[in-house]
């Protein structure tokens, strides 16, 4: 049901995530000047057929579950309540995606020596951590009304 508003929270939420998978989070540039980009899965090979130089599969795995998470609470717009604590959780995931994204950087800077400069792609998390939160109030206000109706009968 899209015409609720949670559910474009929800809907904007999961774009959010999804596109993070498209661009990279942050550039990594050691004493050298060689650059190395950061993205959802880690740092790529530099040439084609080496090893990649670091791989994020927690971050990749943690983004995935949030963006399937957010998918799927829009979709059960007829169970409320379940709706609620799969957004709690999933706003509990965003926070933990924040922190190891951050983490995950800031370790390879220093495991290369290099200066981590963000991507505001970064900030994804966060935008889709308020929107699922202001989803979360609609969610709760649907619910509250329909227990009032509920007692009046």
């Amino acid at each position: 049901m899209i015409q609720r508003i949670q559910s474009l929270y929800l809907l904007g939420s999961f774009i959010l995530i999804g596109i993070m998978f498209f661009f990279p989070l942050a550039e990594l540039i050691d004493t050298a000047g060689q650059t190395y980009e950061f993205l959802y899965r880690g740092i790529p090979a530099l040439t084609e057929g080496a090893p990649a130089i670091f791989i994020a599969y927690p971050v990749a795995i943690l983004l995935s579950v949030i963006a399937l998470v957010s998918l799927i609470t829009i979709f059960l717009f007829k169970k409320r309540m379940i709706q609620i604590r799969l957004t709690i959780f999933n706003m509990v995931c965003m926070l933990g995606a924040m922190g190891l994204i951050y983490y995950s950087i800031n370790s390879q800077a220093g495991e290369l020596n290099a200066i981590a400069s963000y991507s505001i792609i970064n900030a994804f998390p966060l935008v889709a951590l308020i929107l699922s939160y202001l989803a979360l109030r609609g969610i709760g206000k649907d619910e509250a009304m329909i227990r009032s109706m509920d007692r009046i009968r």
